[in-house]
């Protein structure tokens, strides 16, 4: 059902009208109220009202009272060429390099197998496998010096450092000597018994 023109018009002339009034209402609240100082206030006849009351709300500010903080002097030219080479004047002393130190030894200890006088170890660098015995060099940067019960002890060639790979004190594999067969027994012995 439609609206007839003049009512729709009626209901416009309304809507203007709160929203005036709504605009009127919320300014006067935004505004603050002048604030007198106690035996400040000189009214003067020349000045209005509402001058007087918003001079006098503001505070008077001595700018002579302010203090003043000295600036940093200045850290010199900004426009000067720098360098990153330490001043010719300044001479430092830099200590020795370090002397050079094997790198930590990259075998992993897999086990070992004894086999009457000969110790064998087996070792394992990334994806290889190694079966050492003492003298052998490995990669061609690591001597085997000595297997011992509890580590290998090796010498990074290209310095000649000693290194030992140390492992817990397993059991080593043992291959048995062969016996030497015992003669038959007869039977009949078995059954004189």
């Amino acid at each position: 059902m439609a609206i007839p023109a003049r009512q729709r018009w009626v209901v416009y002339a309304i809507a203007l009208l709160l929203a005036v009034t709504a605009v009127q209402w919320a300014g006067g609240q935004d505004r603050p109220e002048p604030r007198a100082v106690a035996g400040d206030r000189t009214e003067r006849p020349d000045r209005p009202a509402r001058e007087v009351a918003l001079t006098d709300a503001v505070p008077e500010v001595r700018l002579d009272r302010l203090k003043r903080h000295a600036g940093a002097a200045p850290a010199g030219d900004p426009f000067e060429a720098r360098s990153w080479e330490p001043p010719a004047t300044a001479v430092r002393r830099s200590l020795p390099p370090p002397p050079p130190q094997a790198p930590p030894l990259p075998f992993t200890y897999l086990g070992k197998l004894v086999d009457g006088e000969t110790t064998t170890v087996f070792l394992v660098r990334q994806d290889r496998n190694f079966v050492v015995r003492p003298g052998d060099t490995l990669d061609g940067s690591y001597r085997v010096d000595a297997i011992g019960e509890n580590g290998v002890a090796l010498t990074y060639l290209p310095l000649g450092a000693r290194q030992t790979l140390a492992f817990a004190a397993t059991p080593a594999l043992a291959i048995p000597k062969p016996r030497a067969k015992a003669p038959p027994q007869d039977e009949d012995d078995e059954d004189d018994e």
